[in-house]
C-alpha cells in the first residue's frame, strides 16, 4: 500500500512538473540574453531607419542627426539581462577607445534601452537615468515606447537573436555591421574597419 501511494504520488508529481517544464524550455529562447558572439558584414548596405526619442534627460534624440560620424549604437536590455549590465558598464571606456584610435572620422555612441530593471514595463526616463549613473555613462540613453518598438523591429527584420548587440552606421547613416553577444566583444578596430570599407566603396562609385 505504501509503494502503491508513492508511485501515485510521483506520478502526480510529474503530470504537474512536466508542463511547467515544458513552459520553461519554450520561453528560455526569448529572454533575450546572447552570450555567443557573431559578427555580420551586410551585404545589403541600407540607411537605417531613423528613430526619435527621449534620452535619460529627457532631450529628443534623432539617429540621422549623427551622419557625418561613424555611428556606433547599443541594443540593451536592463539588469534582469546580467551580460547587459556587464556591457553597459564598459561602454564610456569602449567610447574613449574608439574617439582615440584614429583621427580620420569622429564616433558617436547611442544606447537604446528596451525595458525597465524587472523587464516588466517599457524602459521610462528614471529607467533610463538610473542605467546611466549606474554605468557612469555619458552617452544618450534612448527609452520609451518608440525606442522599444525600433528595437523589435530592428531584431526581427535582421534577424538579431538578443541582447546585447552592436550595429555601426556609417557616414552616410547606412548600417555596416553587427557585433551581437560579448564572447568577442566589439572593439575600436571594429569601427575603424568599417570606416575603411566606407572609402573603399566611395571610390569604387
Amino acid at each position: 500500500m505504501l509503494r502503491f501511494i508513492i508511485f501515485y504520488l510521483i506520478d502526480q508529481s510529474m503530470r504537474i512538473l512536466a508542463p511547467m517544464m515544458m513552459l520553461v524550455i519554450l520561453l528560455s529562447p526569448l529572454s533575450g540574453c546572447v552570450s555567443d558572439d557573431s559578427s555580420e558584414e551586410l551585404d545589403n548596405v541600407d540607411l537605417i531607419p531613423d528613430l526619435t526619442a527621449p534620452n535619460q534627460h529627457g532631450e529628443n534624440v534623432t539617429l540621422s542627426e549623427f551622419q557625418g560620424t561613424m555611428l556606433v549604437i547599443l541594443f540593451n536590455a536592463a539588469d534582469w539581462c546580467g551580460i547587459c549590465n556587464d556591457e553597459a558598464n564598459r561602454t564610456e571606456e569602449l567610447l574613449h577607445s574608439m574617439e582615440g584610435l584614429d583621427n580620420r572620422y569622429n564616433v558617436s555612441f547611442v544606447e537604446l534601452l528596451r525595458d525597465n530593471a524587472e523587464a516588466t514595463t517599457i524602459a521610462s526616463q528614471e529607467d533610463a537615468m538610473n542605467w546611466s549613473e549606474h554605468s557612469n555613462n555619458s552617452h544618450s540613453v534612448l527609452h520609451g515606447q518608440a525606442t522599444r518598438d525600433y528595437i523589435e523591429e530592428t531584431f526581427e527584420r535582421e534577424e538579431i537573436p538578443g541582447f546585447p548587440s552592436y550595429l555601426i552606421v556609417d557616414l552616410d547613416g547606412v548600417a555596416r555591421s553587427w557585433v551581437v553577444g560579448i564572447n568577442e566583444p566589439i572593439v575600436a578596430e571594429d569601427v575603424q574597419v568599417q570606416y575603411d570599407a566606407y572609402l573603399q566603396d566611395l571610390n569604387q562609385n
